[in-house]
């Protein structure tokens, strides 16, 4: 001990109490250096406790995730009586299933798959047991045809009738379906657009209802027609709110504002081609927009 402490003093030129606060200090440097690799070593169990591990597994069980599938954004839920082998994935998403399942329905269906009852529903993946239930009641599924069997032919009759058209404004979402490729949420649709827009005045306007194709667009203008004498609903341009107004689908809250602007700072309108007189309306946007509008 002596000779080591002769060392420290020679090496580092310390003092006789200088190297003994030293070599007192270097034990206890030591150990807190390696203390926490020797306690790892003896100590630390890496494996979490069988205990545990089934507790994890509870958790995770109870944990509501599905990695596959997107936050589903939310939807007015309408249940009707539906065919699993017919629903469109649109009719499909109305009634509640989220969009990633009446994926998988819609796929299922075109490789060749078959509900021979409503419990084979329960066979694709990701559908919710309670989801099903509320469902059930209203699964009304046809019978298969026998593939097997030729289909019959069927005489061609001479003088059909060709079915009788509807009015377009005045049609209810019964009618509507008529049309093939409209279910219960595109003609539901078809109406609320209707009604918010004041009435249809052509019916190139049907390609402004979210979720119409020019397919179905066509067989919807070859079904109606639109009285020649029909008059929209008219919004009066002096006493409408900017809210009023801004509910109108072919007026934005930006133009809304301005027509209430001008009308502050200029008084009532005295027809509606005072409507040109604002900066934000444009000849295109004031022909859309003029046979729904009236200053009185």
């Amino acid at each position: 001990m002596r000779r080591l402490q002769y060392w420290v003093r020679n090496f580092f030129g310390f003092s006789r109490v200088e190297a003994n606060g030293f070599l007192i200090l270097l034990p206890l440097i030591m150990l807190t250096l390696f203390s926490q690799p020797i306690y790892k070593h003896f100590f630390y169990d890496p494996i979490p406790p069988i205990v545990d591990s089934k507790e994890l597994d509870s958790l995770i069980s109870h944990w509501d995730f599905d990695p596959e599938s997107p936050k589903e954004p939310t939807r007015e839920i309408i249940l009707f009586a539906f065919d699993p082998n017919t629903a469109s994935v649109e009719e499909l998403l109305a009634l509640g299933f989220p969009s990633y399942v009446a994926i998988r329905i819609a796929n299922y269906r075109e490789k060749g798959g078959y509900f021979n009852k409503a419990e084979d529903l329960l066979k694709i993946y990701g559908l919710d047991s309670s989801l099903y239930l509320s469902v059930a009641p209203y699964i009304a599924m046809a019978p298969r045809q026998d593939r097997s069997n030729p289909k019959p032919k069927f005489e061609r009759k001479e003088n059909v009738k060709a079915p009788i058209a509807f009015d377009l404004n005045a049609a209810d979402t019964s009618a509507l379906r008529a049309v093939r490729g409209i279910g219960p949420v595109l003609a539901l649709r078809i109406v609320k657009f209707r009604e918010k827009l004041g009435g249809f005045i052509a019916q190139d306007q049907l390609y402004e209802v979210f979720g119409l194709d020019s397919t179905v667009v066509s067989r919807i203008r070859a079904a109606s027609f639109i009285d020649s004498s029909y008059t929209p609903s008219q919004i009066n341009i002096n006493t409408a709110t900017e809210q009023e107004l801004a509910n109108h689908p072919y007026i934005n809250y930006k133009l809304a504002k301005s027509i209430v602007t001008y009308r502050f700072q200029h008084g009532k309108f005295s027809e509606i081609d005072d409507l040109l007189k604002i900066d934000t309306i444009d000849s295109t946007a004031y022909s859309k927009i003029r046979p729904y509008l009236v200053a009185k």
